[in-house]
């Protein structure tokens, strides 16, 4: 799965898609709701009200889908973005298996996902 990935990702660009931006809904840390809160000249109290919605449980998560930073596929606050963001699809990380649900709940989103699973099915079935 890892060498598919190193062959699949770069041939994708992300910003004819946007598919992760527009339909999932993101966690937030306070660490990351404070940083992006700094970069946009906005008291954290106001960013919260404006972005974020707040789980009884203390979790964030942004409080619009589609992102509301999204513009024309890109992200308009892309070096500030959230760590949920940076990772997805998460396929460059390790415990691939462990997160299958995660991925096949995703692989009709996302052209990574898509011809990652899709390369690994001839695979299988090619042995």
């Amino acid at each position: 799965m890892h060498r598919l990935n190193k062959e699949i990702t770069p041939r994708i660009n992300c910003t004819d898609c946007g598919n992760c931006c527009r339909s999932l809904m993101i966690n937030v840390s306070e660490t990351e709701a404070d940083r992006l809160s700094d970069h946009l000249n906005q008291p954290r109290i106001d960013f919260d009200k404006q972005y974020i919605e707040k789980g009884s449980n203390g979790m964030m998560i942004m409080n619009a889908v589609p992102c509301t930073f999204l513009n024309e596929n890109k992200c308009t606050v892309y070096e500030y973005r959230f760590e949920g963001c940076r990772e997805f699809p998460a396929m460059h990380l390790p415990g691939f298996s462990k997160r299958l649900f995660t991925t096949l709940m995703h692989y009709g989103r996302c052209p990574i996902i898509f011809n990652i699973v899709e390369e690994m099915k001839k695979q299988i079935l090619d042995v």
